[in-house]
């Protein structure tokens, strides 16, 4: 079962009033009188923020507040929170912890048949953020049978600390001592692997994905099974994903939106790469974006089959977001158009920090509605990416980086 987080009050009303915060729905903070915590002061907005349970981890989000919210004293618009985190709305000050939710009775407990997974223990929660690393990226919290398999070996790889975690798989930071070096370690999550058609998804995929070398694709290194476990390694990003990276563009500005072109010359590359071979990606959005020690955007995904038909596969709100409309039911052929719309969606989260709205037509709207810095030229290439009808992209990714290397070129960038 998962952690359960808290909210304790640290400063304003009611000094050390605790709030459990719910696996499902929102909860939410402001002005309003039906908030679950509201704040009656003018520095609140009537609704000031969220925070939601996706993925395993609480996410809070910033809904427009005009004060903002702070997370240990940095103004963020949606982050990921930890135990420790201290958050402010206004003038109040709360503390975020992860406990175990209260149970009436210790259910027995029964023990899953895979090497992965042993009775649950307790696992203590990590110390607060250390203030001297600001830029310390926080990880979404695991349940114990997750974090169960720490400190062992699986394929001569010693399992070190969870990464993140998908609906068919869950990724770990592992050390190969054989080969001197730091991996990422991708498994399939034990109901997955106990369907033979995800199984045949996953090995497929890691084929795939091992041919497609390239300097901005991330490939796997190798793979195979042990007692069950189907496993592949990567190389190690350690410098995060977009998703991260990019989470303040807006309080960053203009150099914010020069590393966001300079990624997206590098993964256009890589689609460009991929679509030569017959290979389209059809899962882009900004977590398949990651980033190496010298902050080099490389892309992760390719090989596998990414589409809404695939083994196991399913369409949450937070994939949906990012997807052409020609995969969300409506007509048109998949094509390297398609790639390029999730691409332009994954450009406007990485120039704004936000995930981008629709309306009704399909049509989202341009990042410099909310970050007003960025230049007319990005602007457009933005605009045309994301174009609802296939045919008014960009149709081909030689004719995207013409544009992108002509916006790095042509544009007067600040030398800091």
């Amino acid at each position: 079962m998962p952690l359960q987080g808290r909210l304790v009050v640290i400063e304003g009303f009611l000094t050390n009033k605790e709030y459990p915060l719910p696996l499902e729905g929102d909860f939410t903070i402001g002005r309003n009188r039906h908030m679950s915590i509201p704040i009656l002061a003018r520095t609140v907005s009537r609704e000031h923020a969220k925070i939601s349970f996706r993925n395993g981890a609480y996410t809070i989000f910033d809904l427009e507040s005009k004060s903002g919210v702070l997370v240990n004293d940095r103004k963020v618009t949606m982050t990921v929170l930890r135990h420790g985190d201290r958050i402010q709305i206004g003038h109040v000050k709360f503390r975020f912890s992860i406990q175990e939710p209260q149970k009436p009775s210790a259910p027995p407990v029964e023990v899953l048949r895979t090497p992965l997974v042993i009775p649950p223990r307790p696992v203590p929660p990590p110390p607060p953020p250390a203030e001297t690393e600001p830029d310390q990226i926080a990880a979404p919290y695991f349940t114990a049978e997750e974090t169960a398999c720490i400190g062992e070996t699986i394929g001569g790889t010693k399992l070190i600390a969870p990464l993140a975690r998908s609906r068919r798989t869950i990724i770990y930071k592992g050390t190969q001592a054989a080969y001197n070096r730091v991996v990422a370690f991708k498994i399939l999550r034990p109901e997955a692997a106990a369907k033979p058609e995800i199984v045949s998804w996953f090995i497929e995929g890691a084929k795939r994905a091992s041919q497609m070398r390239h300097e901005n694709v991330v490939a796997p290194w190798g793979g195979g099974s042990e007692e069950g476990v189907v496993f592949l390694y990567l190389p190690f990003m350690e410098n995060g994903n977009a998703v991260q990276r990019f989470s303040t563009a807006v309080e960053e500005g203009i150099p914010a939106a020069r590393r966001a072109l300079e990624a997206l010359v590098h993964v256009t590359r890589a689609l460009e790469f991929a679509h030569s071979g017959g290979t389209l990606h059809l899962g882009l959005r900004p977590s398949k974006i990651l980033f190496n020690e010298g902050r080099r955007a490389k892309l992760a995904g390719l090989g596998f089959d990414n589409s809404t038909s695939a083994p196991g596969a399913r369409i949450t709100p937070e994939i949906a977001t990012y997807l052409a409309p020609e995969q969300l039911g409506t007509l048109g052929d998949l094509a390297a158009e398609t790639d390029i719309f999730s691409l332009g969606a994954t450009f406007y989260y990485m120039l704004t920090g936000r995930p981008p709205p629709r309306d009704r037509r399909q049509r989202i709207p341009s990042p410099k509605l909310v970050n007003r810095v960025i230049p007319d030229s990005i602007c457009r290439i933005a605009e045309k990416m994301v174009a609802p009808e296939p045919e008014e992209r960009y149709r081909s990714y030689g004719q995207l980086l013409h544009d992108l290397r002509w916006a790095l070129r042509g544009e007067a960038w600040p030398h800091a």
